[in-house]
């Protein structure tokens, strides 16, 4: 029953979710497809181009907020807005990224809930309980814990990730390993905190002439929008029914968010079975990863996709490593993918009320 609870609670943010991410997305490509460039200072006169590429991109930054407000709303009701929103800004902030949002919301909208059973007030005091007590102690608490405990395993993971790409770097019989693995931590938390570290090293050595992770990283990050595309196909080649009609309708703007290297398109697919699909990521990325290693593709751009090819010195060696990864995430979508089951998640649950809440 828990386990249904927490899919119920996930499907509701994925609800909330899809509108923002569809909308930003979509900005960013526009802006993309118009030769725009984001821009970090937005106080000054921007080319329309570059607007929308700098609006879509910073609100793709917030998903780690819109995912942990949307999972304590679903558990805690009005009570979760608040302590969701921050701790999704934390989680934004502190660079633990989009999973980072997912586990403070389930954190902050279960310690709310239990904090309801348990705390005895005056009746004078009950109003206050959804307006600034529970969300006070819920944002304190899970704050606490998301920068102090779940924060220090993930700054030390970090860490290990920078040391261990520069050794393998300078490693010249490491190249296919290097390849390997750096398409692997590029795909597998879909743009969050070990993605950024893998980013920020590409983009230091792509800045002393080394191109290669960057042009592994750029691929790895399409894996996830193209193999869920051409797994889709696949499917219906085989005649495996694996996707519902919502994933269907998503993988349209998923796929053209794709092309321009925003994974965020295939959060409401991938949140829906996201320990199988991330395997499918991490195999699919890995070995694109090892091809684009292996035929020595370099780009001197950091990043917009399919749109950035002319950055490439072998452009049809990294098409055709991002086309063997999705492929390969495609085949093995075919047997680990589960077709999401109305039934399970569509099971009535008492509301939380807090706002009429009478504690005597």
């Amino acid at each position: 029953m828990k386990e249904l609870q927490i899919k119920k609670h996930m499907l509701t943010a994925i609800s909330y979710l899809i509108p923002f991410v569809c909308t930003a997305g979509m900005l960013m490509v526009i802006g993309n497809i118009a030769g725009g460039n984001s821009v970090e200072d937005f106080t000054k006169q921007l080319a329309f181009p570059d607007f929308l590429t700098t609006i879509g991109g910073t609100a793709l930054g917030f998903l780690p907020i819109v995912i942990s407000t949307g999972i304590s709303f679903s558990i805690a009701d009005k009570a979760g807005i608040a302590p969701g929103i921050i701790l999704g800004l934390l989680c934004k902030d502190a660079g633990f990224g989009f999973l980072g949002g997912l586990v403070s919301g389930y954190l902050v909208g279960y310690l709310t809930v239990y904090l309801l059973k348990v705390m005895k007030v005056p009746r004078w005091v009950a109003g206050l309980l959804p307006q600034l007590i529970l969300p006070l102690i819920g944002s304190l608490v899970v704050g606490l814990v998301m920068k102090y405990v779940i924060g220090i395993p993930i700054n030390a993971l970090t860490n290990a990730i920078t040391n261990l790409l520069v050794n393998m770097q300078t490693n010249a019989g490491m190249i296919i390993p290097f390849g390997i693995l750096v398409g692997i931590l590029s795909a597998v938390d879909y743009g969050g905190p070990i993605n950024k570290v893998v980013f920020v090293f590409a983009c230091g050595v792509m800045a002393e002439g080394i191109g290669g992770p960057i042009a592994i990283l750029m691929q790895a990050s399409m894996i996830a929008p193209f193999g869920l595309t051409i797994g889709y196909f696949l499917s219906k080649i085989m005649k495996k029914d694996i996707f519902s009609k919502e994933e269907v309708d998503n993988l349209k703007s998923a796929f053209v968010m794709g092309c321009c290297m925003i994974t965020e398109g295939s959060y409401p697919i991938i949140l829906n079975d996201l320990i199988r699909i991330t395997i499918c990521t991490g195999v699919g990325a890995g070995v694109g990863g090892a091809v684009c290693a292996a035929l020595n593709v370099t780009s001197k751009v950091p990043t917009g996709g399919l749109f950035a090819l002319p950055g490439f010195n072998h452009p049809q060696y990294w098409l055709l490593a991002l086309l063997i990864g999705s492929c390969v995430f495609a085949v093995l979508l075919q047997f680990l993918k589960r077709k999401p089951v109305k039934g399970n998640v569509e099971i009535e649950e008492k509301e939380i009320d807090l706002s009429s809440l009478k504690i005597s």
